[in-house]
């Protein structure tokens, strides 16, 4: 559940903190406008993963497109010494 606060409510830190936890993100506002996030260190470490992996399926899917070498089921499963 996303909670949104004013940025003077870091005043009361540990109000704001009770807040936080995995899935539920506290987002801070200066002058009414979304400016900082506060999210769980759990949640931090997992986003910036999916995002690193996500970029590295991006290179390898570009890789592919520009001339890669494409496999069908049957040739990649013989490939790794698979094959039934």
């Amino acid at each position: 559940m996303l909670v949104s606060k004013p940025v003077s409510a870091l005043t009361n830190y540990n109000e704001v903190l009770s807040e936080i936890d995995r899935g539920n993100e506290v987002i801070l506002t200066k002058n009414g406008h979304s400016k900082y996030a506060v999210v769980d260190v759990e949640a931090w470490q997992y986003m910036t993963s999916m995002l690193r992996f996500l970029s590295d399926m991006k290179a390898v899917d570009d890789e592919m497109m520009a001339g890669g070498t494409w496999y069908s089921h049957d040739e990649l499963r013989s490939e790794l010494g698979l094959a039934s």
